[in-house]
């Protein structure tokens, strides 16, 4: 599962460079160590043959959906990767509309309800981020017009399998292209797990109105 990331305080000059993008709106990308479904935050989309940013709506709205977007019940932040080409909400996304999702990383709870422990997870490199495995849509709705994205889920391997059963498809760079050109996941290779890092952090986290870098300070 992946219900919070961090953006951190990236803009779009630095993925021009790190992604060699061919393109970003004029929207400047708000910077969060707390990002939660719903909010509107960058990714990176196909385009003439390369890859550009756009700014999306966290939770995927899918592109048969026409009533208002407030009247979407469903939860559609996440999606299984195993199931996503079978499920109507994913299945034309899964088909053509690859995207990545990037990040400084993301957090996730371990613990019984109620008792949970907060743990920011990360990996080693000298870019601006990660990328995981995403899906996108384009929509004009009554009250929403734009980009709207998931993220890919997949089992737990290694280390991670102690905090959760699942993770976001963590994307070895080598991947990027194939998969914004629509590449199977199977056939992409992850992040190695030596280079997976994670701790425990602050219960603030757990407030969607608490943001700042001091949330990624380990306790």
């Amino acid at each position: 599962m992946c219900g919070r990331t961090v953006t951190g305080d990236v803009d779009w000059p630095q993925y021009f460079a790190w992604m060699n993008i061919l393109g970003a709106p004029s929207t400047p990308i708000r910077q969060s160590w707390n990002v939660a479904p719903t909010t509107i935050n960058p990714i990176f989309i196909p385009s003439n043959g390369g890859m550009a940013g756009a700014m999306a709506r966290w939770g995927l709205v899918p592109e048969w959906w026409k009533q208002p977007l407030k009247e979407l019940k469903f939860a559609t932040f996440n999606a299984r990767s195993e199931e996503a080409a079978a499920k109507p909400t994913f299945r034309n996304a899964m088909r053509h509309s690859h995207c990545l999702v990037p990040m400084k990383g993301y957090y996730e709870w371990k613990g019984p309800k109620g008792s949970k422990t907060p743990y920011f997870i990360s990996a080693s490199t000298n870019a601006p981020g990660i990328c995981v495995a995403g899906l996108y849509t384009e929509v004009a709705l009554p009250d929403f017009q734009g980009y709207t994205y998931t993220i890919l889920t997949e089992a737990s391997a290694g280390a991670l399998k102690a905090l959760h059963p699942r993770v976001p498809v963590m994307l070895d760079e080598t991947s990027y292209d194939g998969w914004i050109s629509g590449a199977a996941l199977k056939d992409l290779p992850r992040i190695d797990a030596s280079r997976i890092r994670f701790h425990e952090v602050g219960k603030a986290v757990g407030k969607v109105g608490n943001d700042g870098p001091e949330l990624l300070l380990p306790v």
